[in-house]
């Protein structure tokens, strides 16, 4: 396949939408794909995924403390880069690259993709923000979304050349465990107000009062650090919570837990929610907008849907997981069934259909 691709984007850094672009750029590459990146921001957020051998890594650097003159210089350096490879389909996937990636079109011929990977609603923050992310997919060739309720939130121009894709699983987590747990509680994810995660400690203070033995690991970075730290004080759980940071071990870290958690105010679809769920691992998470963990958990069956904000429920839904083996190890079971559904091979390929 004769095929180039140029991924725009911020950096390959520690959220989920870097583990997605790392895992479809290294399957593009597999089928022949020239393959660029090009960050405009890995000099804040660093390259946590790992980018696949063959593929050209562009930074762009503007040394500027004034952010107008900051994103000019940026976005002119994208326009060159593009203009020498005219051929090439750009993808775009968070809402600064997607505003690049349409103003880059008004002076380049490239093909552009962009791609929806949170609640159209609240991200971007702010009625401005939302139209001009609205005005560039309307400008883009291709807008691809994780769900039908996200592809709802669009204005109709976008909905129309819109695509409903998944995101992929990795064909390389390891299989589920099937030993006796370890008694801690995972969540993984970015700490910013959008996981809610002072709900999620607010459960687990209710959790630990019956069960003790537990401890909290929350893996990631992020800006909440100190104030979680501040209210676990408080809840006088300090001692039994952790926030180790971003961990490149983290599906083994995963694996022989309890259980994993998300309690999201709002979500696209969590890749730690599916990379648990296809380990096996119980899985409780809010049934947040836009949808995505209701597209793959069946409430009780396969996984445990809590409203959002709830911590009682929330806490209802762990003491269950860890109150009742038989039923963790159904939900557990059924849970690794969707391994099958999304594998990052047949995801990829979709995307080479629009590209």
């Amino acid at each position: 396949m004769d095929k180039e691709i140029i991924i725009l984007t911020i950096s390959m850094g520690n959220d989920g939408v870097g583990r997605v672009l790392s895992e479809l750029s290294d399957e593009w590459v597999k089928n022949g794909c020239k393959v660029r990146v090009i960050q405009t921001g890995a000099d804040n957020y660093g390259v946590h995924y790992s980018i696949a051998s063959g593929i050209d890594v562009i930074n762009i650097h503007s040394a500027s403390r004034i952010k107008p003159v900051r994103y000019i210089q940026e976005i002119r350096q994208v326009i060159s880069i593009l203009n020498k490879h005219p051929n090439a389909t750009v993808v775009a996937f968070v809402v600064a690259s997607t505003f690049n990636a349409g103003v880059a079109s008004l002076f380049t011929s490239n093909r552009i993709v962009v791609s929806e990977r949170n609640n159209p609603k609240e991200c971007p923050s702010g009625r401005l923000q939302q139209v001009l992310r609205d005005w560039a997919f309307c400008r883009a060739d291709c807008c691809v979304f994780q769900t039908d309720e996200a592809k709802a939130m669009f204005p109709r121009k976008a909905r129309n050349k819109g695509v409903v894709i998944p995101n992929p699983i990795d064909a390389n987590l390891p299989q589920p465990y099937r030993g006796e747990r370890r008694k801690a509680i995972v969540a993984a994810c970015r700490l910013h107000p959008q996981k809610n995660l002072p709900m999620l400690l607010r459960a687990f203070a209710k959790f630990h009062n019956d069960y003790p033995e537990y401890v909290l690991e929350i893996y990631g970075q992020g800006n909440e650090r100190e104030n979680l730290e501040q209210l676990a004080k408080e809840l006088e759980i300090d001692r039994f919570v952790f926030m180790p940071g971003f961990s490149d071990d983290i599906h083994q870290i995963m694996l022989d837990a309890a259980m994993y958690v998300s309690s999201s105010d709002y979500e696209g679809i969590s890749n730690s929610m599916l990379e648990a769920m296809c380990m096996g691992v119980p899985t409780v998470v809010t049934d947040c907008p836009v949808g995505g963990a209701r597209m793959v958990i069946r409430n009780n069956e396969n996984g445990i849907l809590v409203p959002v904000g709830d911590a009682g429920a929330m806490c209802a839904a762990m003491e269950k997981v860890v109150g009742d083996e038989t039923f963790a190890r159904a939900i557990s079971e059924e849970a690794a069934k969707i391994r099958d559904e999304f594998p990052v091979k047949a995801i990829a390929e979709r995307w080479l259909k629009i590209l």
